[in-house]
């Protein structure tokens, strides 16, 4: 086994939603971490450079939420791919950075799979 497999980032509060997006990456083939704030999701980006895609809900508890924290780890980390998940629909596109997808709650295992596949945007930067 090498490093040839996809790493992601699942950053979610509630364990039971954290882990069943775990496994449907899991069944597309990736690596994945676990994050319950947003401290801990980036102390493993630091941690972990092969992390390729950072899935995070929108509202993480804490001081950072899930929307800055993609803010941050876009400007930090710009390789890796962003997806932020909200069950709200006042979250629109255009409050997440350039690049990065809304993915809304509940959502079907085969849209985390089609979002998270989706090639990088390195072309917009």
């Amino acid at each position: 086994m090498g490093a040839s497999r996809p790493t992601a980032l699942i950053v979610e509060d509630q364990p039971f939603v954290g882990m069943v997006a775990s496994d449907i990456l899991r069944e597309s083939g990736f690596e994945t971490f676990h994050a319950f704030d947003a401290e801990a999701a980036t102390a493993l980006l630091d941690e972990h450079p092969e992390i390729e895609v950072v899935v995070t809900e929108a509202q993480l508890p804490g001081e950072v939420n899930g929307v800055e924290l993609c803010r941050r780890v876009s400007e930090q980390h710009p390789q890796v791919r962003l997806v932020v998940t909200a069950a709200s629909p006042e979250l629109h596109r255009d409050h997440v950075p350039n690049g990065a997808k809304v993915l809304r709650k509940p959502y079907a295992s085969r849209e985390l799979k089609t979002v998270v596949a989706e090639t990088p945007l390195l072309a917009d930067a």
